[in-house]
């Protein structure tokens, strides 16, 4: 808004110059060769200084441009980002719910593989996002990381307890994860593809 304002007043005040400018011309026509070089010299002045004008105006113009496709630009990789982490979170639940190794040392990788996801998602400032879809799909994915990974945890625990690692609830905490994760994430990815 401010920019359009800019334009049409100086616009306006290069139409008012121009105007006054031909009315004392025709008001005071030159008469001797040194009338003429003084006229023509009012009129390129002023040409030089309209034609200053534009030139800022255009570059002003340009570097506004330039910031607003710059943020854009940043804005949609930090939403393909959070999709890559959202699939991350549904990728590992899918991994652990069909995983066929139920051996300690699979929780152990498992876990810390979860655990890289978490803190990646821990480092998503809600806050930079704008869509509803994008922030409910990274909430969800933060809580049902979290949950993934404190029970990958605790059945690595227990196997180191000797009481069994009991695989099958984590499986079915995993299903739980990628049904819950699997709605939001494929919102934003819609909102995603369609804004670009």
């Amino acid at each position: 808004m401010k920019s359009k304002l800019e334009s049409a007043a100086v616009h306006g005040a290069a139409v008012l110059i121009c105007g006054a400018l031909i009315g004392i011309f025709a008001a005071y026509p030159p008469a001797t060769p040194g009338d003429w070089a003084a006229w023509t010299q009012a009129f390129g002045s002023i040409a030089a200084i309209g034609l200053g004008l534009w030139v800022v105006q255009r570059l002003h113009r340009q570097e506004i441009g330039r910031r607003v496709a710059s943020a854009s630009a940043a804005q949609q990789s930090q939403q393909r980002s959070a999709l890559l982490l959202i699939d991350a979170v549904y990728k590992m639940a899918e991994k652990v719910r069909s995983h066929a190794d139920e051996s300690a040392l699979d929780l152990l990788h498992l876990s810390l593989e979860a655990e890289g996801i978490v803190s990646a998602l821990a480092s998503a400032d809600h806050l930079k996002f704008d869509s509803p879809c994008a922030i409910d799909a990274l909430l969800m994915a933060q809580a049902s990381s979290r949950k993934l990974l404190a029970h990958l945890q605790r059945a690595y625990d227990l196997s180191l307890d000797g009481r069994g690692h009991k695989w099958a609830p984590v499986k079915e905490f995993a299903e739980q994860v990628s049904a819950a994760v699997k709605g939001p994430m494929e919102a934003f990815r819609a909102e995603f593809m369609s804004n670009q």
